[in-house]
């Protein structure tokens, strides 16, 4: 592919693919939170956070969402230290006088030795529970939150980055198959001449030479002419090209937009292909299937 300037490119376009990461301290609690991205037609989003943090997974869906319109993100956020301010002990003295009531029972009904210990009645269900504080883990969401929204921001910065790199190899592409359909088109505009030398020539070897109608003639050439006329095409060929340049600019999403152009990129070019006689322009349909197909690839990465 002939290298040419890049066009000015818009910074918000961002691939689907990337990773972000942060932690947040506060005392002896650490929050970290990784968010991953890949392909996909739609938004997929999956959470996995700690026991404690069950209830924020809303919350959580919510900002991701937000921050994203398309992909298949992992999210993970994770709590290391700082049990001490969010659990509780709850002892059942009336649940451990129960025990050891039938403990005793049991040790002189069967004329048993030694002690009851207090590790023996600990190892009993329920004496001592721990209990989750649900204030004080509420408090704790200001930390998730800005601990996710800092790998967000991480996450975003690659996928810009990344995304930058396909539209600028978009861009290259499209510049392409603009030079392609300007070429085309001088090329069209001789497939009428050709078709006449090729009919007179036709007709001759048949007629053994006799001489031709030129009305007759005429009429076959704008036939020819007319079926072989791809100027509609070229210009919508070149029309969808500057949207998709426009929308590029827009930046994302325009991951579907760009499907959508695609597909009339396509079209255009595959009735220029179907109209034409010509092995010049043949050879450059060929090759404009092959940088739209190119295109196609890179478009998928893009949300």
């Amino acid at each position: 592919m002939q290298a040419h300037a890049v066009w000015e490119t818009s910074h918000s376009v961002r691939s689907m693919t990337g990773f972000g990461r942060a932690r947040r301290e506060e005392g002896l609690l650490e929050v970290v939170s990784e968010v991953r991205s890949v392909n996909h037609r739609f938004l997929d989003v999956s959470v996995r956070l700690p026991r404690l943090y069950s209830s924020f997974e809303p919350q959580v869906r919510r900002i991701i969402s937000e921050s994203i319109q398309r992909g298949k993100i992992d999210a993970s956020i994770s709590r290391v230290g700082g049990v001490s301010s969010v659990m509780d002990v709850n002892v059942d003295l009336d649940l451990a006088r129960r025990y050891y009531q039938c403990l005793s029972d049991l040790k002189k009904e069967l004329d048993l030795e030694g002690e009851i210990s207090i590790s023996e009645m600990l190892t009993l269900k329920e004496i001592v529970s721990p209990v989750e504080q649900e204030e004080q883990i509420e408090k704790e969401f200001s930390l998730v939150e800005e601990s996710l929204r800092e790998a967000l921001s991480a996450l975003d910065r690659m996928r810009t980055t990344e995304g930058g790199a396909i539209w600028g190899d978009i861009e290259e592409r499209l510049h392409s198959l603009g030079d392609m359909a300007s070429s085309i088109g001088p090329l069209a505009a001789l497939v009428p001449a050709a078709g006449r030398e090729r009919l007179e020539r036709r007709v001759r070897e048949l007629t053994g030479g006799m001489d031709l109608d030129a009305d007759r003639l005429l009429q076959e050439i704008a036939l020819i002419a007319d079926r072989a006329d791809i100027t509609e095409e070229l210009t919508r060929l070149k029309s969808h090209i500057e949207q998709f340049t426009a929308f590029g600019k827009e930046g994302s999403p325009l991951g579907r937009k760009l499907d959508f152009l695609l597909q009339e990129l396509l079209r255009e070019v595959n009735t220029i292909g179907s109209k034409s006689a010509s092995t010049e322009i043949a050879s450059h349909v060929v090759l404009m299937k092959t940088e739209l197909e190119k295109i196609r690839e890179q478009t998928q990465n893009l949300e």
